[in-house]
């Protein structure tokens, strides 16, 4: 019967048996991130303690002597051309903005003064216009009246409402409507003249006024005209 040679078994590697130095291995040849932790964490966990390398600690600083280390960086950093150059630049910055911000703040201020002086003149001007309107007002009121009262008198003494009547053929309503419309027209134009008269300035207000009734009183006297409209125009 022939003999049968059984294949024999590999004996482990030395350096696979050693599971710290398998992972060391496992480590060198590491090809991606995940591969390399796991490594790193198991020769952590298989390195005996002895072995371990202490991190040396360092040593507390007290207050103090932290103090007089920043102290002695500072002093350093006070020397060194990068950092005076730096400091230098920050400074410029910081003087320039704060220079736009005080220009800034002074021309909102400026802004908002001229504003508010804008909005009291406007308003002064306004009161005042309108204190000149009602003064104007009055005094073209009171001007008005007193031509009215002039050609009231005229017509008593011209019967100018007998020519209306006539005119209309005894129709009272017409006749009136009639007298009314062209006494304020009367009235309007003799301001005019008036003040048209004034602008000359020779007289004033009153002596233009009073020379004009005069003349008016005058054509009454002759009997020149019974009807307003013909006064004025032979004024």
């Amino acid at each position: 019967m022939p003999t049968t040679h059984s294949k024999a078994v590999p004996e482990k590697n030395a350096e696979t048996a050693n599971k710290l130095r398998k992972w060391k291995k496992k480590l060198r040849y590491a090809k991606t991130e995940e591969q390399r932790l796991k490594a790193e964490q198991m020769i952590r966990i298989h390195t005996p303690k002895e072995m371990k390398e202490e991190e040396p600690k360092k040593p507390e600083l007290t207050e103090d002597q932290l103090l007089e280390q920043m102290v002695r960086e500072n002093k350093k950093l006070r020397k060194n051309p990068d950092f005076i150059e730096q400091q230098t630049q920050a400074e410029l910055k910081r003087q320039h903005l704060e220079q736009e911000r005080q220009l800034t703040r002074k021309k909102i201020k400026n802004s908002v003064k001229e504003r508010k002086e804008q909005e009291e003149q406007g308003m002064k001007k306004q009161l005042e216009a309108f204190e000149q309107y009602k003064k104007d007002e009055a005094t073209l009121t009171k001007h008005l009246e007193s031509h009215k009262q002039f050609l009231l008198n005229y017509s008593d003494k011209t019967g100018v409402m007998e020519t209306f009547l006539d005119k209309h053929k005894g129709n009272k309503k017409k006749a009136m409507k009639e007298f009314k419309s062209q006494t304020t027209k009367m009235c309007r134009i003799l301001e005019f003249m008036i003040c048209e008269k004034l602008q000359e300035g020779e007289l004033s207000y009153d002596e233009i006024k009073d020379k004009l009734y005069e003349n008016m009183s005058q054509s009454m006297e002759h009997g020149e005209s019974g009807d307003l409209k013909q006064l004025t125009a032979s004024l």
